[in-house]
């Protein structure tokens, strides 16, 4: 023995932590028992369906390139697998084994101590070293260093099954997230019947397969993040990454780092590396700096960019897409914006239009959040009153969709029956007109509006029978049928 079992032992506890996979940990094991523990050769084989006889060799210490291939190709049929068979330690004499003879040493009486370990179930493996037996001073201490050879290559290998396994389902989320993505923000999910909102999706069908920037132009809450998702997951990079950075608010300097990275320890990526060979958002390009705007415009131009504090070039690869809601053409004319930028992000623009010039998609939105809401909060809710609805469509909506969305996330919430009323709606829309809303709504014209609700209600279910809803709500006919004439409602609508 050339060092202390002690140390030997340390050395391959040091293998089990810093090991890459199983192949190194076998050669550094195989390597240890030759150099410290004074083996004359060893190696490490285990089951393997895909190998020749199904042994594999992983690795191997003290054989010449002509004897190790021998081992590789004989040893299924070799006595080494009686160690996998009898699964205990087992002693061979090189020299009495006539399958072994390419293993013989000339003028040593070589010994073989083959310990076998377990991987799972089904496979096995095991670890054999050979010592000259006349100059073996303790069999015993050879035997427990082989085993615990056998121990950390088991380690080893159990381990990096268990990290390729997690690596595994690791993929399989990120497919099963990324295809949820993919059917969430489908073109054919935009919501809207408008003349104004399928020609936006045509738009984004005719454009997503290309490489092309896209500038996406509206007013804020309009819904232009939604539809560079939509572009990125009908592109031909959907499997890629998207990244969304926001220039609103943010100082220059934060910005550029965020978009272009820092060269520093440790080195910090930015969103073009983030996004390579995906996409990149970069919302409200309007609020860029000057210093910015140029080294975007060389991102474009010559598909290459340098990380902060550094003049190395690096080649991007990723699709571009840019949203605004300003006057980018007013900009450029006063100075505040690269006339050169506007043209290279210009070439192919989408236009969405507010939500008050599609009052007809109203409906179907309001639909959409309810359904959506109501899932995530639990709630029971089959509709939205008519009355609540005309009160939406009188809104102007200055936030767009977004106003929207809070407006009937917040109903969701309030709503204590099935249906949403007017009365679930917030008090801006309660009082709003077309252009405008009053300051105050007065008791008389709550009333009213809960009164009408209650009837509308009424009409709907009895399919516009006044006899019936009448009934339905405890009062006569001509009372009935008198508020009904006050509040402007016509049965036949419901019939």
């Amino acid at each position: 023995m050339k060092e202390r079992a002690i140390d030997i032992a340390e050395a391959f506890a040091r293998i089990t932590s810093e090991a890459t996979g199983p192949r190194d940990a076998a050669k550094r094991v195989v390597e240890t028992l030759c150099s410290s523990a004074g083996a004359l050769y060893a190696f490490v084989a285990k089951e393997d369906g895909n190998a020749h006889g199904g042994l594999a060799i992983l690795s191997a210490a003290g054989l010449d390139a002509a004897t190790y291939r021998r081992l590789e190709q004989r040893a299924p049929s070799t006595a080494v697998v009686r160690a996998f068979e009898q699964k205990e330690v087992t002693y061979l004499l090189i020299n009495d084994e006539p399958t072994l003879d390419f293993l013989v040493i000339q003028g040593k009486s070589v010994e073989l101590i083959a310990a076998p370990f377990d991987i799972n179930e089904h496979q096995s493996g095991c670890v054999a070293a050979a010592f000259d037996k006349r100059k073996l001073a303790d069999r015993s201490e050879a035997e427990a260093l082989v085993r615990l050879a056998a121990l950390t290559v088991s380690h080893v290998i159990r381990i990096d099954e268990i990290r390729r396994d997690s690596t595994d389902q690791a993929t399989e989320d990120e497919v099963a997230a990324r295809l949820a993505l993919k059917e969430k923000y489908d073109i054919s999910k935009i919501v809207g019947n408008s003349g104004a909102m399928r020609q936006v999706a045509d738009q984004v069908r005719q454009i997503a397969r290309s490489n092309a920037a896209v500038l996406l132009r509206g007013e804020r809450g309009t819904g232009k993040e939604m539809l560079a998702y939509a572009l990125h997951y009908a592109s031909l990079r959907a499997r890629q990454e998207f990244r969304k950075v926001s220039c609103a608010g943010m100082p220059g300097s934060l910005l550029e780092a965020e978009l272009f990275g820092i060269e520093s320890q440790p080195l910090k990526l930015g969103a073009i590396e983030q996004a390579k060979f995906g996409t990149l958002f970069i919302d409200e390009i309007a609020e860029t700096t000057p210093e910015i705007q140029m080294r975007l415009l060389r991102l474009i131009r010559d598909s290459r960019f340098e990380r902060v504090n550094s003049t190395e070039p690096i080649r991007a690869n990723l699709r571009l897409i840019f949203s605004t809601a300003a006057d980018l053409e007013n900009l450029a004319e006063i100075g505040r914006f690269s006339t050169e930028l506007l043209y290279r992000i210009n070439a192919f623009t989408i236009f969405v239009p507010p939500l008050r010039d599609r009052k007809a998609d109203i409906l179907l939105l309001s639909e959409h959040f309810i359904e959506k809401y109501a899932r995530e909060q639990k709630r029971k809710i089959a509709r939205i009153s008519t009355p609540a609805i005309d009160m939406l469509a009188k809104y102007h909506f200055p936030g767009n969709v977004r106003e929207l969305e809070n407006v009937i996330e917040r109903a969701v919430m309030v709503c204590d029956q099935g249906v949403i009323h007017a009365r679930h709606l917030p008090a801006t829309l309660q009082t709003a007109e077309e252009t405008a809303t009053r300051p105050a709504s007065t008791l008389e014209a709550t009333v009213a509006a809960f009164e009408r609700d209650i009837i509308d209600d009424a009409l709907k279910s009895s399919r516009g029978n006044i006899a019936k809803a009448a009934r339905d709500l405890g009062t006569t006919e001509r009372i009935l049928g008198y508020k009904i004439k006050n509040a402007g409602i016509e049965p036949r609508r419901y019939k």
